[in-house]
């Protein structure tokens, strides 16, 4: 008998995957541009490094790619790897949660700038 496994997001869950590897690549290349030109000192200069609207929004944009990109990653393997459909819903309910909490925690530090 074949058994036929209901239809999954994995191919937009890896192109989403890429997605925010590429976003996450890309600040990255801006930061260490912006690095090699104007390398912030101290703490008053990590502050003014961080006050213009445009990099903030950059950064927390970074941020919310990060955090999404990990929680795909996590939800990929609680799915191969817990079988058992509430552990795994209880499981993916507990890293929502912890990914709502970093971005909240984000969003604070960078509007506490």
């Amino acid at each position: 008998m074949v058994v036929v496994k209901p239809h999954t997001h994995g191919l937009g869950d890896w192109l989403w995957q890429r997605i925010t590897a590429a976003t996450m690549l890309l600040y990255t290349l801006v930061v260490a541009l912006r690095w090699v030109m104007d390398a912030p000192l101290g703490a008053i200069g990590w502050k003014a490094w961080f006050t213009p609207l445009p990099f903030r929004l950059l950064t927390l944009f970074f941020l919310f790619a990060l955090i999404y990109h990990a929680w795909l990653g996590i939800k990929e393997i609680l799915m191969d790897y817990v079988h058992d459909k509430k552990q795994r819903a209880v499981l993916q309910a507990l890293v929502t949660l912890a990914v709502i909490g970093y971005a909240g925690g984000a969003i604070t530090i960078l509007w506490s700038i």
